[in-house]
Protein backbone atom coordinates (compact mmCIF):
# COMPACT_ATOMS: atom_id res chain seq x y z
CA UNK A 1 0.00 0.00 0.00
CA UNK A 2 1.70 3.39 -1.23
CA UNK A 3 -1.06 5.53 -0.52
CA UNK A 4 -3.81 6.04 1.98
CA UNK A 5 -6.44 8.78 2.89
CA UNK A 6 -7.70 10.71 6.15
CA UNK A 7 -10.60 12.29 6.20
CA UNK A 8 -12.82 14.05 9.23
CA UNK A 9 -16.28 14.79 8.96
CA UNK A 10 -18.93 15.86 11.51
CA UNK A 11 -22.43 14.05 12.74
CA UNK A 12 -24.98 15.95 14.02
CA UNK A 13 -26.57 14.97 17.28
CA UNK A 14 -30.03 15.84 18.49
CA UNK A 15 -31.60 15.78 21.54
CA UNK A 16 -30.59 17.81 24.89
CA UNK A 17 -29.62 15.00 27.35
CA UNK A 18 -26.20 14.84 28.99
CA UNK A 19 -24.44 12.19 29.50
CA UNK A 20 -21.54 11.51 31.86
CA UNK A 21 -17.88 11.86 29.57
CA UNK A 22 -20.17 12.83 26.61
CA UNK A 23 -18.58 13.34 23.42
CA UNK A 24 -21.30 15.43 21.95
CA UNK A 25 -20.09 19.06 21.81
CA UNK A 26 -21.11 22.12 20.05
CA UNK A 27 -18.69 23.41 17.69
CA UNK A 28 -18.49 24.28 13.96
CA UNK A 29 -19.90 21.69 11.90
CA UNK A 30 -18.56 21.03 8.34
CA UNK A 31 -21.95 23.21 6.85
CA UNK A 32 -20.66 25.90 8.81
CA UNK A 33 -23.42 26.02 11.14
CA UNK A 34 -22.80 26.03 15.90
CA UNK A 35 -24.05 22.26 16.32
CA UNK A 36 -23.89 19.35 18.63
CA UNK A 37 -22.17 16.88 16.64
CA UNK A 38 -18.77 14.65 16.63
CA UNK A 39 -15.95 14.11 15.13
CA UNK A 40 -15.54 11.02 13.11
CA UNK A 41 -12.10 10.27 11.47
CA UNK A 42 -11.10 7.55 9.09
CA UNK A 43 -8.38 6.11 7.17
CA UNK A 44 -9.14 4.36 4.12
CA UNK A 45 -7.05 2.96 0.88
CA UNK A 46 -7.18 4.58 -2.55
CA UNK A 47 -9.94 1.86 -2.87
CA UNK A 48 -12.59 3.40 -0.18
CA UNK A 49 -11.41 0.36 1.69
CA UNK A 50 -11.65 1.57 5.54
CA UNK A 51 -8.32 0.86 7.53
CA UNK A 52 -8.72 2.73 10.44
CA UNK A 53 -11.59 5.23 12.31
CA UNK A 54 -11.86 7.02 15.58
CA UNK A 55 -14.54 9.18 16.97
CA UNK A 56 -13.42 12.64 18.45
CA UNK A 57 -15.00 15.07 20.83
CA UNK A 58 -17.05 17.68 18.65
CA UNK A 59 -15.57 20.11 19.49
CA UNK A 60 -12.33 18.94 18.04
CA UNK A 61 -10.43 20.90 15.65
CA UNK A 62 -9.16 19.00 12.67
CA UNK A 63 -6.02 19.77 12.84
CA UNK A 64 -4.92 17.92 15.91
CA UNK A 65 -6.34 14.65 14.96
CA UNK A 66 -3.53 13.51 12.70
Amino acid sequence: MSVVFYDMTTIRAAGLSEQAQDIRKFGMSKEGLIARQFMLGVVQTADGLPLYHEVFDGNTAEVTTL
